[in-house]
Parts: C-alpha cells; sequence; structure tokens
C-alpha cells in the first residue's frame, strides 16, 4: 500500500511539471508569434511607406571648360530589400520649365542604359544615382528626375513568412517616385556677368 501511495505521488509530481513545460511552450510560442506578427507588420508598412527620391543639391552653378563633370546626386527613400536597391531605375529629363537646352543633351532625357559621353547617369549598388554633365554651352538648365522600381521582398524569410508579409503588403509591388527637379546654372570661364547699373547723382 506504501508503495502504490508513493508511485501515485511520483505520479502526481511528473504530470505537474509536464503541465508545467507545456504551459511554459505555449507562453513561449504565443510570444513568438507576437514578436514574428509585429516584425512582419513592421516591414510591410515600410512597403507601404511613398518612395521618396531626395536630390540634396537642388540649385548649383557649373563653369564651362572644367576637366571634370557636374555631379548631381541622388538618393532613393523608401527602399527596403537590397534587391531592389541594386535594380532600380532612374530617368532624368529636361522640364519643360527650362528656357535653355543642353548641347547634346539626349531627346528623350537619360536612363540608366543611356550611353552619352557629355551626360550620363551613374548608379551605385545601394541605390544611389549621380547625374553627370559636361556642359558645353552658358544657360539655366532645369531638369525632372524620377526614379522607379519593382518592389522585392527581403529573401533572407522563409516562405512562410514570405507569403504572410505578401498578404499583409498587397500585390502590388511596382512603385515609382514623385518627380524631382533639380537646376544646373552654366556659366563661361571668365565671362562678364551682367549687373544692374546703378547711377547716382
Amino acid at each position: 500500500m506504501k508503495k502504490n501511495m508513493v508511485y501515485f505521488i511520483l505520479y502526481i509530481v511528473l504530470i505537474s511539471e509536464l503541465l508545467m513545460v507545456i504551459v511554459e511552450r505555449d507562453e513561449l510560442i504565443a510570444q513568438e508569434e507576437i514578436i514574428r506578427n509585429k516584425m512582419l507588420a513592421t516591414i510591410a508598412e515600410q512597403y507601404k511607406e511613398p518612395l521618396l527620391l531626395n536630390v540634396p543639391e537642388k540649385k548649383s552653378d557649373y563653369s564651362i571648360n572644367q576637366d571634370s563633370p557636374k555631379i548631381v546626386v541622388m538618393n532613393p527613400l523608401g527602399l527596403v530589400s537590397d534587391n531592389e536597391k541594386k535594380k532600380v531605375q532612374y530617368t532624368v529629363k529636361l522640364s519643360r520649365e527650362s528656357r535653355n537646352i543642353p548641347n547634346e543633351f539626349p531627346n528623350g532625357g537619360l536612363t540608366n542604359k543611356t550611353t552619352n559621353k557629355k551626360y550620363f547617369l551613374k548608379v551605385n549598388e545601394d541605390g544611389t544615382a549621380e547625374f553627370n554633365g559636361m556642359f558645353s554651352s552658358p544657360g539655366e538648365y532645369v531638369f525632372e528626375a524620377q526614379f522607379f522600381v519593382d518592389r522585392e521582398l527581403p529573401n533572407y524569410l522563409p516562405d512562410f513568412l514570405l507569403k504572410e508579409l505578401q498578404k499583409m503588403v498587397g500585390e502590388n509591388l511596382n512603385g515609382k517616385s514623385k518627380v524631382v527637379q533639380f537646376t544646373v546654372n552654366v556659366k563661361n570661364i571668365g565671362g562678364l556677368e551682367k549687373k544692374d547699373v546703378q547711377i547716382s547723382w
């Protein structure tokens, strides 16, 4: 009888410990789900944010006959994955507001694939880009820049999480930034600048 009582107590102890392990496991699983959902929601919000193009130097000067081109830096804001940063596509066109047209500037503007020795875009792996222009005629030139991208979800997530993230983000992942203008004021080296005439009596 005493033996049976000992076995019964041991059985109760084992059952209690097993229940504690199960409860702790369920709590851990619940916490993991909360963390996972918050992580996916945060990533999804990043993809829903508007894409913006930042051009820090919106107005700048350039002197003709320099050995180096005029460089205007462009930064894409809102890209999330490394793949989309590598595949971002840019366009730079002459604005209708520009009163002057640069010599030899391509009629359709510049893209990542434009091959022009005087005007071209250099796109880096981090998604940033540089407008390069060897201007040969004076004038104030106004350009319009924009970037396009096929959005790509992060490839470091396992498939089941990617599917959940896809549902949160939605089907349409293609995106483009708003058009941003920048101006380059090209002058002759040593050229005379027009000044207002003041007459004193």
